[in-house]
């Protein structure tokens, strides 16, 4: 149990005790806004008297945090649960429906479910609603059929908190452990939760292979009790078994989209063998023979082929023959530096020195500090001002050749015609510029079409952030012609973002494709609002991987001397 699980049953409260006009609201509400914004592990800091010491983190909030800890629901919330009925709870998965609407929903309409809701649209009965209307109706209706899209659909993030203390778990246990499926092919979103363990010989009577299933026996029941111990109780997680000489060949075939297994068991077959859910075989009239596959590569050079990435086992994605030279896909080393972060003169949570020091300690020559520009008002954004102090902020502490330089720029917004929130006098003054659209996102096509292109085109801007505006399970992407927006960026020289915070990963791998066919360099941002949030480029990392994209593909994989002069370059070409 962890951050995550705390801090759904603290908003959980906080929307119970809201609906029910009970005045710890507040409480819960800040005490799951402190910790979500915590660094440091939430058990260590329960143990070292840490936690206690945190703002709005008081000795109720303790108490419900101790019994989460505990693999408990806590009894302040089931006690509230008691008092309401369950659907209340899918129904403020609705966005922009915060508690006060769910409650007048439940009142003037009883509505205590996304069912009931749905039916109550279709039936027009929000238009007349007070604070509701024809327009929000329909964005109702759009929102429970994304969320019935996307049920059972985690996000990266999402998936590495349940799986980190399943992981845990088994390792104490056994001699090799990896997460398998989606979580390793890189997918954005993930819908099952795979583990692979070594363990003992899968003999006849235990297990029995059959096709891709297994017949689970002691063993395989054995390790799927301990992930069961260690996973949310909502959330499952399935657990597989192999002995050492199998465990690549097995970790082969559960990490693979059914296209790139049919393609090796086609292979397999051409030379004499088999490859399925239980390993590779030598096969022969009277019998199968396993063949010696502990690493994942031995799948593939048993077939003469050059391994294949996790991330790219999908259909369209050919096999190589071995001997062929294949350029390395991009790995998190390659990175020399991070672009796009924020500090607290905005809307992040550290200083320039904190979020220094975290990128130097990660191993970044360089970390980019690009506050919100001023329009961004909700999010602290900088006047021209502010942003010339911090940029003196910025030429004190790079003084004395620091492990990690400290990079001036800004998150310029895009505005409604595609202009930039700056002269172009105080743009020059920055190390890189970032492009971003923050609002308006519901611009029609053509519109929006103009309004990227524009921002392509303008000689200040390097980089376009988080180019589609998407949010995973959140919000859609904005509707434009992404030929043109790239063609754009072809023309300007402007390099494009994949934005690797986990609810963007913006552009998608698709686009990224796309980008890379072009020529466009893609940088692979974290986009952090805390130190943390650094690691995020892992998350970036792996979607640019199933892209295909090389160390060459990505701008933030250059020196410091080399992304100087490419901004330098581009900049004067104009």
């Amino acid at each position: 149990m962890g951050r995550r699980q705390v801090t759904d049953a603290l908003e959980r409260l906080a929307f119970a005790a809201e609906l029910l006009e009970d005045e710890r609201a507040r409480t819960w509400a800040r005490a799951a806004w402190a910790i979500r914004n915590l660094e440091g592990d939430v058990e260590e800091m329960r143990e070292s008297g840490a936690l206690a010491k945190t703002r709005g983190v008081g000795k109720g909030v303790l108490g419900v945090i101790d019994e989460v800890l505990e693999g408990k629901k806590p009894g302040a919330l089931m006690e509230m649960e008691a008092k309401l009925p369950e659907g209340l709870f899918a129904v403020r998965r609705v966005k922009g429906l915060g508690p006060k609407k769910v409650k007048q929903l439940w009142s003037e309409l009883t509505i205590t479910s996304l069912g009931e809701l749905e039916y109550a649209c279709r039936e027009n009965r929000l238009v007349d609603l007070k604070g509701f209307g024809r327009k929000t109706q329909q964005k109702v209706l759009e929102q429970i059929e994304r969320i019935r899209e996307t049920e059972g659909l985690l996000r990266r993030d999402q998936a590495e908190a349940v799986l980190g203390p399943v992981l845990d778990a088994l390792e104490e246990v056994y001699p090799q452990v990896e997460p398998a499926g989606e979580v390793r092919r890189g997918l954005e979103l993930v819908r099952e939760l795979v583990v692979l363990v070594e363990g003992e010989a899968l003999v006849e009577g235990e297990a029995l292979v059959e096709g891709e299933a297994l017949v689970e026996g002691e063993a395989l029941a054995e390790a799927q009790a301990i992930v069961d111990a260690a996973r949310p109780p909502e959330l499952k997680v399935q657990v597989a078994l192999a002995d050492a000489e199998t465990f690549g060949a097995r970790l082969v075939w559960l990490s693979s989209a059914d296209a790139h297994r049919a393609a090796l068991s086609l292979r397999a077959e051409a030379r004499g063998m088999r490859f399925d859910a239980g390993g590779l075989w030598m096969a022969s009239p009277d019998e199968l023979a396993p063949l010696g596959t502990p690493e994942e590569d031995d799948v593939y050079r048993a077939l003469g082929l050059v391994p294949t990435a996790p991330e790219r086992r999908e259909e369209g994605v050919p096999l190589v023959e071995a001997g062929r030279a294949v350029t390395p896909l991009v790995t998190i080393d390659d990175l020399r530096g991070a672009l796009h972060n924020h500090t607290v003169a905005s809307d992040g949570s550290h200083s320039l020195e904190e979020m220094r020091d975290a990128a130097a300690a990660r191993g970044l020559e360089y970390l980019h500090i690009s506050e919100h520009s001023h329009s961004a008002f909700y999010a602290r954004g900088l006047d021209a001002e502010r942003l010339a102090e911090q940029l003196r902020a910025i030429e004190a502490l790079n003084a004395g050749a620091p492990e990690c330089v400290l990079l001036s720029g800004v998150e310029s917004d895009i505005l409604a015609e595609g202009e930039l929130d700056y002269d172009e006098d105080v743009l020059a003054r920055l190390d890189v510029v970032i492009a971003s659209v923050h609002r308006r996102h519901g611009q029609d096509a053509a519109q929006m079409t103009a309004r990227m292109v524009a921002a392509a085109k303008n000689r200040m801007t390097d980089v376009v952030g988080h180019p589609t505006g998407r949010l995973l399970l959140g919000r859609a992407p904005s509707a434009f012609d992404v030929d043109a927006f790239f063609d754009a960026c072809a023309e300007s020289g402007c390099a494009v973002e994949l934005n690797a915070n986990p609810h963007r990963l913006d552009l998608n791998e698709t686009h990224l494709a796309m980008a890379k066919e072009r020529g466009l360099l893609v940088s692979i941002a974290a986009d952090a609002h805390a130190t943390r949030e650094l690691d995020n480029l892992a998350h970036g990392v792996s979607i640019a991987r199933r892209a295909g994209l090389t160390a060459e593909d990505v701008l933030n994989a250059r020196s410091l001397p080399e992304l100087r002069r490419w901004v330098s370059a581009r900049r004067s070409a104009k």
